[in-house]
């Protein structure tokens, strides 16, 4: 087989289609994925790319979409633009229709520069964000497992209003670049993140703008509009343990925790299935392969394993929460390690084409909510200050780091969503330290004054 599709690269001869979106699965569905491209006329050029065989998840071939529109390729240092999302969809389908393609355009994958050539699918820049010509809105508390385990109450003790929107301000991350930790927000000298968790979650890619003031009349409209793919709500848990409400852009928005992708699959083609929408059921799963430490062996995890159908709100009620929340006035902000202000849309109520929207993350992340008695003991411990018991529970947990599913450096992360991929990705080992953020207020509505460094 190796060498068959070596002779494909080679000439430039007509295929028949049905090579097209072809794995183990037997999955038929058009997928696009962004990469760097190494055929001659394209080479170094970051394209997109219709995912022909992916064995167990993982792109092995791909033809490229710029032989159908050369738009579709660019320089790796231009951010792909919602046009461009759009166009690769169009190709796609005219790719579709054909009963035969071009081999020259085939190409085959180097499965040793996967961190490298393979690219998020929505790209995203922190200039957009700022700008708020992009925003990235975080779901969280979005399956009932999730809502147990963090906060230690019964899911039947919440309502959908519990549901958490917040910002995450970072450039995207490809499915297979390693991941560093880094250091901990305001912290100097800088001590290295040790709460770091993993949040496998369902994203959507806006490729329309989105109105909140008048959002699409129905759950067809939506469909029409979005697209899906597999990422990963990398998270500090530390600025979040100490600031429930307002801690989340802080711990979320490190660099590189989003690994996105490998691809992206239309809403026209594939319809997650959650309360009351969809009908594609998708499998979540999330392992984790731990490097030895101290006195542990090696050892493999399955540490998060649902589907859509458990989540709460599914995509299209996400949507009109946004637009319910935007209309009752209400606009979600919160600062990042920098202080900066972070929304979830526009002052006019806007959410631009290219977006992305997180769903939230099912039952099993590291972060686990202590008991009553637990509670009522971190209290104690803590000077019978609520603070004091959120400083404590940092100090337990970072204590009782190899007892815990918290990652450490060298785990490799495996995630899995049906139908949208496998990503693979590792957590490097610090060699040095850089400072990261300063020490302030989460709250936006608090006025910024930093209160110094933490120790």
């Amino acid at each position: 087989m190796h060498h068959y599709l070596l002779t494909l690269l080679a000439c430039a001869c007509l295929l028949p289609l049905p090579l097209i979106a072809q794995d183990g699965s037997g999955s038929t569905l058009p997928r696009i994925m962004r990469y760097v491209s190494h055929v001659e006329q394209y080479q170094g050029l970051s394209c997109y790319g219709l995912v022909l065989t992916a064995p167990d998840g993982i792109p092995a071939t791909v033809y490229n979409l710029g032989g159908v529109n050369k738009d579709l390729c660019s320089p790796a240092t231009v951010a792909a633009s919602p046009a461009q999302l759009k166009q690769a969809f169009s190709s796609a389908d005219t790719v579709a229709k054909q009963d035969q393609f071009a081999g020259k355009l085939i190409e085959t994958l180097s499965q040793q520069r996967l961190a490298t050539d393979i690219r998020p699918p929505v790209e995203i820049t922190l200039r957009q964000l700022d700008n708020e010509q992009r925003f990235i809105v975080g779901i969280g508390l979005n399956y009932r497992e999730h809502r147990e385990e963090t906060s230690g109450a019964s899911h039947a003790d919440l309502s959908t209003d519990d549901v958490l929107v917040f910002p995450k301000a970072l450039a995207p991350g490809g499915a297979y670049s390693p991941i560093r930790a880094g250091a901990k927000a305001g912290s100097y000298p800088p001590r290295p993140v040790l709460l770091l968790d993993y949040e496998i979650e369902l994203a959507m890619v806006l490729l329309e703008d989105l109105d909140l003031n008048a959002a699409p009349p129905g759950y067809q409209d939506f469909i029409n509009s979005v697209a899906f793919l597999a990422a990963n709500d990398v998270s500090d848990r530390e600025p979040i343990i100490l600031d429930s409400v307002h801690g989340y852009t802080r711990g979320k928005s490190h660099p590189g925790y989003l690994p996105t992708g490998p691809w992206m699959i239309h809403g026209r083609h594939l319809q997650p299935r959650a309360a009351a929408e969809g009908n594609d059921r998708l499998e979540l799963t999330l392992t984790v392969e731990e490097a030895a430490q101290g006195r542990h062996p090696a050892r493999t995890r399955r540490l998060q394993s649902s589907d859509t159908g458990r989540m709460i709100l599914g995509p299209w009620q996400i949507i009109r929460l946004l637009v319910s929340r935007h209309q009752q006035g209400l606009r979600t902000c919160m600062r990042d390690a920098d202080g900066k202000p972070r929304y979830t849309q526009t002052a006019a109520g806007i959410i631009p084409a290219g977006s992305l929207v997180l769903t939230g993350t099912p039952g099993g992340t590291a972060i686990q909510a202590p008991g009553l008695l637990g509670k009522l003991d971190l209290f104690v411990r803590g000077g019978f200050s609520p603070g004091g018991a959120r400083r404590q529970m940092i100090e337990d947990s970072e204590e009782q780091l190899q007892e815990s599913r918290y990652l450490e450096p060298g785990d490799q992360v495996e995630t899995a969503i049906t139908s949208l991929g496998k990503q693979q990705w590792r957590i490097s080992r610090e060699t040095t330290l850089v400072p990261y953020g300063i020490d302030a207020p989460g709250d936006c509505n608090l006025p910024l004054q930093t209160t110094g460094h933490s120790e």
